[in-house]
């Protein structure tokens, strides 16, 4: 049964946001005093928002926090905590589309984590303005959308998430993101990664304006992924064969 998690009104988490940027130092608390809850369903208990403290805090730790990281050890940590928070907050899909239970987890449970992966000069990664952006709220996401699927994740880059989970056409279908994903790091193996995603994405938001994914199987999504993905990849190779025969007109 899903759990209901507190929620922070956008007011109090600009402030507690705006004190952040201030250099307040960021401590973990279990609630806030002007915190709120939806309506219907059953409230997390105190001792669970310790748990998932104690356990982000020492996932962190296993990937140097509290000094700064690399930027293949922060994306470790987000591998890992991903599973963690998806595991720690069992949420309805209704409740975890809520901006301000994540605003919550950013600025009162787990500041101190979040000013470590982030710092505080992004606004987004504090606030849940934007879902596929926030520290925590992507996580979970992501950890939902690859269930079953974790080598892919793992492979995928944040650049490459940024891609495909960001593009609400492509992001809100599961089965059509862990696709593309999988066509992108099969076909692409000898390409340049970023140019293949950034280019395939673009080609298949063009075919979503005249076909409804719902609609096919799970064998005609792949298909489809797989297609178009040999096609970016071909095109790309064709540009970059001609690129280096301009540039040397002697050949």
């Amino acid at each position: 049964m899903s759990e209901l998690w507190p929620h922070l009104p956008s007011v109090v988490g600009t402030t507690l946001y705006a004190e952040v940027t201030a250099g307040r130092p960021p401590a973990p608390r279990e609630s806030h005093p002007e915190q709120t809850w939806s309506p219907v369903g059953g409230r997390v208990a105190p001792k669970r928002v310790r748990e998932l403290i104690e356990t982000v805090s020492t996932t962190a730790k296993e990937y140097g926090y509290p000094q700064p990281a690399s930027n293949d050890a922060r994306i470790s940590f987000d591998r890992e905590a991903a599973k963690v928070i998806r595991g720690q907050l069992d949420l309805s899909w209704a409740e975890a589309g809520n901006r301000d239970l994540w605003s919550f987890l950013s600025l009162v449970v787990l500041p101190h984590v979040t000013m470590w992966r982030f710092g505080p000069g992004n606004k987004e990664r504090w606030i849940a303005t934007d879902l596929t952006r926030h520290t925590w709220a992507r996580l979970w996401w992501q950890a939902v959308v690859f269930a079953g699927h974790e080598h892919v994740l793992a492979a995928l880059s944040e650049s490459d998430l940024n891609q495909l989970l960001e593009r609400r056409s492509i992001g809100g279908d599961p089965r059509l993101v862990r696709e593309m994903a999988q066509a992108v790091i099969d076909l692409a193996a000898n390409s340049p990664r970023r140019p293949v995603i950034r280019d395939v994405t673009a080609r298949l938001r063009r075919y979503l304006a005249f076909l409804d994914v719902r609609a096919l199987t799970d064998q005609q999504i792949q298909d489809l992924c797989r297609t178009l993905t040999n096609e970016t990849v071909t095109r790309l190779a064709t540009v970059r064969s001609r690129s280096s025969t301009d540039s040397n007109p002697d050949v």
